[in-house]
Order: C-alpha cells, then sequence, then structure tokens
C-alpha cells in the first residue's frame, strides 16, 4: 500500500500505469444489457487497485484506464465519462485512510468493511450522476435516455462489486491475516 495518497514516487506512477493498462484493456470485454450500457468486469480490477493503494492511484487509475478503453475500442474520448471512473476509483480507495486497514497485512476491522461497501456504492452512483449530467447539459443528450443509463450502469456494477468484489476483498484481508501476527492497536 502507498501510505502517503500524495506520492507521487516512481512507484506510485507505475502502479497507476499498470492499474490503468489492466482496466483500460479488460474495460473492453462488455455485455451489453442496453443502449451504451454494458457489465464490465473490468470495476473488479479497478476496486481492487483502489482498496491496495488509496484513493489517488484508484482516482488515475481509473480515468487514464477509461481513457485508454474508449481509445482502443474507437469511441472517441467522453471526459465526463473517464472522470467518473477516477471519481468511482477514489470513492473505492478512501478506506484506505483509515488507522488499521491494511489489505497487505489482513489489517481491518468489520466497520472498514462496511464503510468500503457504502462508499464504493455511492461512489457508483455519484460519478454515473456526474457524468449523466453532464451529458444532458453539455451534450443536449435526451434525459430520459441518461437517467435509465446512470440507474442500469450504478445498479449493475453494484450488484457485480457486492457479488463479487467484495468477497475477493475480504477473501484478501482473512488471507493476509493469517499469515500475519500483527494486530489492529486501538
Amino acid at each position: 500500500m502507498i501510505k502517503n495518497p500524495l506520492d507521487f514516487s516512481t512507484r506510485t506512477v507505475v502502479t497507476i500505469s499498470i492499474g490503468a493498462a489492466l482496466y483500460g484493456i479488460i474495460g473492453l470485454i462488455g455485455i451489453p444489457i442496453g443502449p451504451n450500457v454494458q457489465i464490465r468486469p473490468s470495476i473488479l480490477i479497478l476496486t481492487v487497485y483502489s482498496v491496495f493503494f488509496g484513493p489517488v492511484v484508484g482516482f488515475f487509475a481509473g480515468f487514464f484506464g477509461h481513457i485508454l478503453t474508449d481509445l482502443l475500442a474507437g469511441w472517441g474520448l467522453w471526459w465526463n465519462w473517464e472522470l467518473s471512473s477516477g471519481i468511482y476509483g477514489f470513492c473505492a480507495g478512501t478506506v484506505c485512510l483509515f488507522k488499521g486497514f491494511d489489505v497487505k497485512y489482513g489489517l481491518y476491522k468489520v466497520w472498514h468493511i462496511v464503510f468500503f461497501i457504502i462508499t464504493t456504492v455511492s461512489g457508483f452512483f455519484a460519478a454515473y450522476l456526474f457524468a449523466g449530467f453532464l451529458d444532458i447539459v453539455l451534450m443536449g443528450e435526451p434525459p430520459r435516455k441518461i437517467i435509465y443509463q446512470v440507474c442500469i450502469i450504478s445498479l449493475t456494477n453494484s450488484i457485480v462489486f457486492l457479488c463479487f468484489t467484495v468477497p475477493v476483498i475480504v477473501g484478501f484481508l482473512r488471507t493476509n491475516k493469517k499469515n500475519s501476527n500483527l494486530e489492529i492497536e486501538d
């Protein structure tokens, strides 16, 4: 875990680059469920990176990874949607800022997991509402279409997150706790 969230050392830049590349390339895989709406397993990658390395790495990995996805797919740049992935990555990584939470050593309390779930699901809705609002205001998109897209994207990503990502993160925490003799000091 990168301890200082504003540390932009070579290690941080490389971590962001690897996370963005993984998120961007895996972002090309999706299951269509509506107009411009897909279930994407790449959200798992971004969440894991955010939880391991913090909100700043999560933001930049999401932002640059989404740019990479859009460029590789030939969709062009949609800055509001790229920023939404960054916002989501940031929200998912905020749990790292708490003392006593460290995935590498398996340190956590139940409230860390509850906070992680609440901020991450809230992050989906906040990020996609932000992007959808800008689509309506700046791009002139029909509000009904955007509201539908934002609701479907937020709900499906939340389901993928709750069914797959939370068990992965809890699995990392429990496995790493078994391999560590460290305890949380209150």
